[in-house]
């Protein structure tokens, strides 16, 4: 059997950033991070790395007095605070360029529609959005089809998710936390209310703390029924395409519930879908069709652009969307998970605060709302 001080239970950008995070604040700490398959390659990898906080919100929903919905967007606007000063950090420690750019995030307005509600909505929920008429979009995105105008977002960034998870597993090499990959624990072993170990098909693991990271699978391990609520996959299709060149399209953007993403070296992400169908991570053509011809509207030359790869994600999303965090009914056992569409975002505060959490016992309001107990009041 291995001992650790803490052991955490999924190798995605979540424990990787968790291990991270209490690695710096206690250098003695013996860490692991185990991990089912490869290292972040599972939401983390499928991302597009949009850093927006409203993208869960709706107009309606806010308007129903939701105390939860008003929790998380200060949980995303926490998030966004301190998230360029973390992936510096990670950045030094690592030798990676995670590519965080601050130009802004579009949102597109078609001629037959008139911006002024959905600025207005924005600044309600404390989000800045400034309009670009014609002459905004000629001088700022002039590849975008006639017509159309947009609410530019400043606050709103962007990063490259993939090279932000190979910095913070180089981080965590540097920093002595340990990656156990291809390692699916199977087993928990409870007593009095606690962990006492787990187990992977090859070995045992022990620890003072355990925290899980799963994402998607979560809610799927039979020995913890009853302790982490309901948290289910929920599919993510997306398609790459290079640009002529890295300036084409200037600024990632959404047109409803499609968008876009350019990247450092050209290429460009679109997608995406939100599909409840299980752990199915397959790719569909008619769907990759559909995301073409919504590019082709706004963006008429893409139709020169090099098709390059398209894949899925399963997003992890729990019963009320909403992340899952802190503590558990078993004494030694944390959780961070349930983050949808927002899991980039939310990695800096989420690393935080379950610091906070562990090595402090100190439960910050910001985290409270989104506990476990929420699910299992009865």
């Amino acid at each position: 059997m291995k001992s650790y001080d803490v052991v955490i239970i999924g190798a995605g950008i979540m424990g990787l950033s968790i291990g991270y995070e209490l690695r710096l604040r206690n250098q003695k700490l013996r860490i692991a991070v185990v991990e089912k398959g490869t290292a972040g390659k599972e939401a983390s990898w499928a991302s597009v790395g949009m850093l927006e906080p409203q993208l869960i919100i709706t107009q309606d929903s806010l308007n129903e007095e939701n105390g939860i919905q008003r929790s998380f967007l200060n949980l995303c606007f926490e998030s966004q605070f301190i998230f360029e000063e973390y992936i510096r950090r990670v950045e030094w420690v690592s030798k990676v360029n995670c590519e965080y750019r601050k130009e802004g995030i579009l949102k597109l307005i078609p001629p037959d529609e008139n911006a002024d509600e959905k600025i207005a909505w924005l600044a309600r929920i404390g989000i800045r959005g400034h309009y670009w008429d014609q002459d905004e979009i000629e001088k700022n995105e002039p590849a975008l089809a006639e017509g159309f105008s947009a609410i530019h977002l400043p606050g709103n960034h962007q990063v490259e998710n993939r090279k932000l998870v190979k910095a913070l597993i180089y981080a965590c090499k540097q920093t002595n936390v340990e990656i156990i990959e291809n390692c699916p624990i199977a087993d928990f072993n409870i007593v009095n209310d606690a962990i006492a170990d787990i187990s992977s098909l090859a070995e045992k693991y022990s620890a003072a703390h355990y925290i899980l990271t799963a994402g998607a699978w979560s809610s799927q391990f039979p020995g913890l029924h009853g302790i982490i609520p309901d948290i289910r996959p929920m599919r993510g299709q997306i398609f790459s395409m290079q640009m002529p060149n890295e300036k084409f399209v200037r600024h990632a953007g959404s047109l409803d519930d499609f968008y876009y993403v350019p990247r450092n070296d050209g290429r460009i992400l679109i997608g995406s879908t939100v599909e409840d169908v299980g752990f199915n991570k397959s790719v569909s053509q008619d769907v990759t069709d559909e995301f073409l011809k919504k590019l082709e509207t706004i963006f008429p030359n893409s139709v020169y652009f090099k098709a390059i790869e398209s894949w899925a994600g399963l997003r992890p999303v729990s019963q009320d969307r909403f992340p899952v965090l802190g503590e558990t009914a078993l004494s030694n056992l944390f959780v961070a998970a349930g983050h949808f569409r927002n899991g980039i975002l939310l990695m800096p505060i989420t690393a935080r605060l379950m610091a906070d959490v562990i090595l402090d016992q100190k439960v910050s309001p910001l985290i409270q709302p989104f506990s476990t107990a929420r699910f299992f009041r009865d």
